[in-house]
């Protein structure tokens, strides 16, 4: 069952060494800066040394990087895997807030969880292929800014 501290616990380095990710200071997420660590397929977004978003996706193509991906959602203690069939569950069913489909063959589905925003990319054949999950208020505004215009 997930456990709302380990997101704020979250440390790349528990599951990438060093010279396995890259570190960019001055980067925006939405809008909000802060500091990146790791590649364009695994994201940890860091604001004053904590974690405040991850990102994952584009690494169904990789074995490594999906291991990686299914490591990190274990750790935060969610049933589900990237690259596996999504079920839905009481947390994750038709609650969404919102959808959209701007990633072809994909429909991404816009969760309020815990205070948090939880973004599943699902195929159209009902496969996990993305995952976003963001703590910071900024972020989840711009993040849904769109929806509200």
């Amino acid at each position: 069952m997930y456990d709302k501290t380990k997101f704020s616990m979250l440390n790349i380095d528990d599951f990438f060494s060093s010279d396995q990710y890259q570190t960019i200071e001055d980067f925006s997420y939405a809008d909000v800066q802060g500091i990146a660590k790791g590649g364009y397929q695994i994201e940890f977004f860091y604001i004053l040394d904590r974690v405040e978003a991850l990102s994952i996706e584009e690494v169904t193509d990789n074995a490594f990087l999906i291991d990686k991906a299914n490591q990190i959602l274990s750790y935060l203690g969610f049933g589900f895997k990237i690259g596996y069939p999504f079920e839905l569950a009481d947390e994750f069913n038709h609650n969404y807030r919102f959808k959209d489909s701007v990633i072809e063959d994909q429909i991404r589905y816009y969760y309020d969880f815990e205070g948090m925003l939880i973004v599943l990319g699902i195929t159209w054949e009902g496969i996990l292929e993305s995952f976003e999950m963001v703590n910071d208020k900024r972020i989840i505004d711009n993040r849904l800014e769109m929806f509200y215009s």
